[in-house]
């Protein structure tokens, strides 16, 4: 039943987009901000990505959840534009199917064009597990992508298998560690190692790195002292709506 509302939702477009800011450290500018899915079922209240995302991906709905996604970061992108208040980029999370999709750079190129946005505004977080399928037009896509200008981000560093035998290969710029790793810095000597060598990694390829779930004084101060610039968390502001967006960004930047 979940997967024929979610059909419907998907058709009728009643799925929206939440934004998540993220700040350098160092000077406490926006760098940009994360595209994030959000379903409010009209019985069952809020469902939750962590359940309707992998729920898309097992019946075949990813594709369609990514293109959906695409177009109303892009869209939305540009009304901010119109309006005066310009996030630097914004990230949209793509399942493994479209980055196994040979027709991924042209349906972006079409989405940017339409829109009148430079491929350097949109950024795009995947995931290890997508790096790690057997499609061999994979990587092709993840070139082209990067030829247009569109930046490539690693999400959920750290986690499940290891890829690190395919980043010296892929055209990425950023590395994102997993909160969970975020999570455990005060109180996990390992995890704050772990968080030192991502960080190592990111400076060896020279690419940036930076960390997602940061809640706390406490975890921004040891990812601060471990080199990270970029973070974004409930401590610094929580996924907005687009209208909560636009009043946010006013009242941190009111010369915008």
């Amino acid at each position: 039943m979940l997967e024929m509302d979610l059909r419907e939702a998907l058709r009728r477009q009643q799925l929206r987009l939440h934004y998540q800011p993220q700040i350098d450290l160092n000077s406490g500018r926006l760098c940009g901000i994360e595209a994030l899915a959000r379903w409010f079922h009209p019985q069952l209240g809020d469902i939750p990505p962590s359940r309707f995302v992998p729920l898309a991906e097992e019946c075949g709905l990813a594709g369609e959840l990514d293109r959906w996604a695409l177009e109303e970061a892009c869209r939305q992108l540009a009304a901010w534009r119109e309006a005066g208040l310009e996030p630097v980029t914004v990230s949209v999370n793509l399942s493994p199917l479209s980055i196994h999709d040979t027709e991924l750079p042209t349906r972006i190129a079409d989405i940017l064009r339409r829109h009148a946005l430079a491929p350097a505004a949109l950024n795009l977080e995947i995931t290890q597990e997508a790096l790690l399928g057997s499609n061999p037009g994979s990587l092709n896509t993840l070139r082209a992508v990067q030829a247009m200008g569109i930046g490539l981000t690693v999400d959920n560093f750290g986690t499940g298998q290891s890829c690190l035998g395919y980043l010296r290969h892929l055209p990425i710029r950023a590395l994102k560690l997993d909160r969970s790793f975020v999570r455990d810095l005060e109180h996990d000597e390992a995890t704050r190692a772990l968080s030192e060598v991502a960080m190592h990694i990111g400076d060896s390829l020279r690419i940036a790195v930076f960390a997602e779930g940061v809640e706390n004084e406490e975890q921004r101060r040891l990812l601060t002292n471990r080199g990270y610039q970029v973070v974004q968390g409930f401590l610094l502001s929580q996924p907005l709506s687009a209208d909560q967006l636009s009043p946010w960004l006013a009242r941190r930047w009111p010369d915008r």
